[in-house]
């Protein structure tokens, strides 16, 4: 490289536009010293480590935690990201740093960098965004878990996603407004940020917080309370296209965002395509149908006094190749069995729950069926008839 800039420089006529460019240093010397210009991040810590004494290791262990709190939170606070969208550049540091330390696939990304437009036509801003898990104090995605695979830590406050509990429902995808959980295909399960809660256990900084190069994010310690009187019940977003921060209570803090009237996300309008869940397909085709086989049945017992053991039997087998197709939707569908365990607070647990007493039921009543079709009368009073009667209702609805 230098000789080849040495020759074009002498080969370069005195009167070419082209002879500035190559007089004085080579090529490679001159991009050198343009680095040696630029003000950086790591420049200047660089600098200010020259200028201390290594033995005072108080004061250099301050500069190294300058990004992250000396202390825990205290009870009622909680670790959260601060971003500075002045600082930002959209160098995508935080996400390479992010992807490397966590292992994550060729696409799959925690921390995403966006922009925002806003402005008005003769003053239009451009601003860059730079975002991952908002650690929420009233998580969607730990609400809406059947398996209880997210848990928010009491201390730090950090949202955790649990691994090996998870079945890869992907339910937490919908129920987070901001597309923080990513779907593992080769893993099977729902992967997050978890604010590398490990390195801040142990005094470092967070992936993306140690490689920005204009330390533009930082982790504070916000508190939960005042969150929740800034954002609850009050029709407010964390950014530009992101619904109303009441939902969850969004911890992050931007410094600087874009507010102007008209800012909206640079992708807002674009469509993305969803997996076609295929196995959800079958289940419902089959399960309406089984739905409407078991209300034809019902509707003879109560007009025609005669249950139909031909629709019944459809109905059953309907029910149970749709119910265990929609097993196959799971990443993990050998660990289904643990989806009652959120039913507290997750609908789709209690969804699940009551999909999977549709099958038994429903062969119950084939059985009493079968039993009044041979003319076999229970030693009860209420009657067989009476009983089909009311789980026939009870399949319906």
């Amino acid at each position: 490289m230098i000789s080849l800039a040495t020759e074009v420089q002498s080969s370069t006529p005195s009167n070419s536009p082209n002879r500035g460019w190559v007089d004085g240093p080579n090529l490679i010397e001159q991009l050198v010293s343009d680095q040696k210009r630029l003000q950086t991040a790591a420049i200047h810590f660089s600098r200010w480590h020259e200028e201390h004494d290594p033995s005072d290791s108080p004061e250099l262990e301050s500069h190294y935690q300058k990004l992250i709190p000396l202390a825990q939170p205290k009870p009622g606070e909680q670790y959260a990201f601060e971003v500075d969208v002045e600082a930002c550049s959209a160098c995508k540091a935080c996400v390479s740093a992010c992807h490397s330390l966590n292992g994550l696939a060729t696409h799959e990304t925690w921390r995403d960098v966006g922009n925002v437009f806003g402005g008005e036509e003769w003053d239009p801003i451009v601003q860059t965004i730079t975002s991952a898990c908002h650690h929420c104090v009233e998580p969607g995605c730990l609400e809406g878990c059947p398996v209880l695979a997210y848990d928010k830590d009491e201390t730090t406050g950090v949202v955790k996603h649990l691994d090996d509990q998870c079945i890869g429902c992907q339910y937490c995808v919908l129920k987070c407004p901001y597309d923080v959980p990513k779907y593992s295909e080769d893993k099977g399960i729902v992967r997050k940020c978890d604010m590398c809660h490990e390195r801040l256990g142990a005094g470092e900084a967070p992936a993306c917080v140690q490689a920005c190069p204009n330390e533009a994010i930082r982790i504070v310690t916000v508190s939960q309370n005042e969150l929740r009187i800034q954002t609850k019940d009050v029709d407010k977003s964390i950014l530009p296209s992101t619904v109303t921060s009441s939902y969850t209570l969004p911890s992050t803090r931007y410094l600087g965002a874009l507010q102007k009237q008209g800012a909206s996300a640079a992708d807002v309008n674009r469509l993305r395509l969803e997996p076609s869940h295929f196995p959800l397909v079958v289940m419902l085709v089959l399960t309406q149908l089984a739905a409407g086989c078991f209300a034809a049945d019902a509707v003879s017992r109560f007009f025609l006094e005669r249950s139909e053991v031909a629709l019944l039997l459809v109905g059953v087998v309907a029910a149970g190749l749709g119910v265990n197709a929609s097993v196959l939707h799971l990443g993990r569908p050998m660990k289904a069995w643990r989806a009652f365990l959120g039913w507290r607070k997750s609908w789709l647990s209690r969804e699940i729950i009551s999909f999977g007493m549709l099958v038994p039921m429903s062969v119950g009543v084939l059985a009493l069926a079968v039993l009044d079709y041979f003319g076999y009368e229970p030693p009860v009073p209420v009657g067989l008839d009476n009983i089909l009667k009311g789980m026939s209702m009870a399949l319906v609805f």
